[in-house]
């Protein structure tokens, strides 16, 4: 099946951090009316199963309620813009095994403009990706490279637009991602996306 992208960036005027995932699970990018469930959140990383929110409320000391209503939105919304970060994903669409919410078996079809969007917020100087695929997929969508920091691989950096930015490329708030972290691997992740959204904000 197909699946098109339900939601535009959001950005803020003055943002400096922009996190770029991939594209919602199946069931948010319906054409008709979505299938959510009880305790989904309708905007980006809103799936109950994902840690996303769950992390970025670690980081700023905020509880964030997994329901799906509007209050839920905003509250997220807010938070993104009480500490100057956007937020978009890189795929507007692609096609999907067995509906499948895993990078790999996603078959891109076309991606988000992100040079453009970047053009109307110049504010930005850090890229924070929630997954190495998401980096390929920029690759692949600017026809460039990443340079690696040689004691850190997950900070990078990458040239747009002839502007240098700092990129940062998360633990997956997936489920499977962690269980790829292997022992200790909460402990692991929530001090490296603190380190990251915090340090370089």
């Amino acid at each position: 099946m197909n699946s098109k992208h339900p939601y535009p960036p959001f950005i803020q005027a003055g943002a400096t951090q922009l996190i770029i995932g991939t594209i919602p699970p199946a069931r948010f990018c319906t054409d008709g009316a979505k299938e959510l469930l009880e305790n989904d959140v309708d905007f980006y990383y809103g799936s109950k199963d994902n840690s996303f929110w769950d992390l970025i409320g670690e980081v700023f000391g905020e509880q964030l309620e997994k329901s799906n209503t509007t209050k839920a939105i905003e509250k997220r919304k807010s938070l993104l813009e009480a500490h100057g970060i956007g937020i978009t994903d890189i795929i507007s669409e692609c096609a999907r095994e067995n509906k499948s919410a895993s990078d790999d078996k996603l078959d891109v079809i076309s991606r988000k403009e992100l040079g453009k969007l970047l053009i109307k917020h110049p504010s930005i100087t850090t890229l924070i990706y929630t997954s190495e695929f998401v980096k390929k997929e920029v690759n692949k969508l600017l026809g460039g490279y990443h340079l690696i920091d040689p004691e850190n691989k997950k900070k990078q950096s990458v040239k747009i637009n002839g502007k240098m930015y700092q990129v940062r490329i998360l633990y997956s708030p997936s489920p499977r991602g962690l269980k790829n972290l292997g022992p200790n691997g909460s402990t692991k992740r929530i001090n490296q996306w603190r380190d990251f959204l915090i340090a370089d904000s």
